[in-house]
């Protein structure tokens, strides 16, 4: 049973003022003196608001120079096109959303190189990879914080710690192979030719010879950025063992990419939206505010995330009631490959 720990508050500058005490408890021997420690965040979409605040990653980095080590402040390249798509718009992006060396007083670095090709491999011998592809400089670190934003996911029906470990510290190739068996369908009766899906397609797999939106599934590495950006729902996910298969696929990457790593995680529980940061509207928050855990456990903290969201609204799976699959694929795979353990003992802080 791995200990979760859990300071309840809707106050954000509570938050900020608790969270070198929470960050201790939870953590009090895993950054050591003249580590290189990454703190993993996602610098979010600019124009979007519910991406974590930087001032959460700058109070981060603080606490870890307060143990004599050497924190910065990343994120991976993202699969879809846009200002993530390399690394020097993304880091224009982060910029324009305040994750500033200036504002941080941390190096802000994105993990994989200029267009994501930069990874290590990692053996990990399990069902759907041998090897796994982590980004370099996430690999090279010494000890890793996951700062993670819980919400909805459309494709792991949520995000939390171990969705920001996988796909948050793969490589391009590597989050082409966790989508690959996600493909999307199209409902040509809702298409209304507006191409916001080839917008954001990044290998060009989307034509409209037919008079709606067609896809080449021949090209298509399954990203879904055409779900996201559609906006009369005419394209869609097909869900037959695919649900299944990306949950299991990011739960072997996020074993990797903690392999021999002194990682900590913490998962912010506010703005809980429906959706993904990633996405145009991810939708207004689902709930109010519930607080912050921290655990070295990336299975235990996300099975009490759910549970404490679950709880909060009376519901047995929120996410599953607005996604439509189980998305505790992830956590029950997780626990079977010793990523870590679902049971927990919460402790209030």
């Amino acid at each position: 049973m791995s200990d979760v720990y859990f300071l309840e508050t809707r106050n954000k500058d509570e938050i900020l003022n608790e969270l070198p005490d929470l960050f201790n408890r939870a953590f009090p021997k895993s950054i050591k003196a003249d580590d290189f420690t990454a703190i993993k965040v996602h610098f979010g979409e600019y124009g979007h608001k519910t991406f974590l605040h930087p001032a959460f990653a700058k109070k981060i980095a603080e606490i870890v120079k307060q143990k004599k080590a050497k924190p910065f402040v990343t994120d991976s390249n993202a699969l879809y096109k846009g200002m993530r798509y390399n690394s020097v718009d993304h880091l224009e992006n982060a910029w324009l959303n305040g994750f500033t060396h200036e504002y941080l007083k941390a190096p802000v670095i994105i993990a994989d190189g200029l267009h994501g090709h930069n990874f290590n491999e990692v053996e990990i011998d399990k069902k759907h990879f041998r090897k796994v592809k982590i980004a370099s400089e996430i690999y090279s670190s010494d000890s890793v914080i996951f700062a993670t934003h819980f919400k909805g996911h459309m494709l792991a029906g949520f995000g939390g710690s171990i969705k920001n470990i996988a796909m948050g510290c793969s490589s391009r190739a590597g989050k082409q192979q966790q989508h690959s068996s996600v493909k999307p369908r199209i409902a040509a009766e809702k298409c209304i030719i507006c191409k916001e899906c080839a917008k954001w397609c990044p290998e060009n797999a989307i034509n409209y010879e037919k008079g709606h939106a067609e896809i080449d599934y021949q090209k298509c590495v399954g990203c879904n950025e055409c779900v996201a950006s559609c906006p009369t729902g005419a394209i869609g996910v097909r869900w037959d063992t695919s649900a299944i298969e990306f949950q299991e696929k990011m739960a072997e990457y996020a074993l990797g990419t903690i392999k021999n790593k002194r990682a900590c995680f913490i998962n912010f529980l506010i703005n809980i939206t429906p959706h993904c940061d990633c996405m145009n509207n991810p939708g207004k928050p689902i709930m109010e505010d519930i607080g912050v855990l921290a655990a070295k456990d990336p299975v235990a903290i996300d099975q009490a995330s759910l549970d404490l969201v679950n709880n909060k609204l009376n519901k047995k799976n929120i996410f599953q009631e607005i996604h439509g699959f189980d998305n505790t694929v992830q956590l029950k795979y997780g626990e079977e490959i010793n990523l870590g353990e679902r049971k927990y003992k919460l402790i209030k802080i």
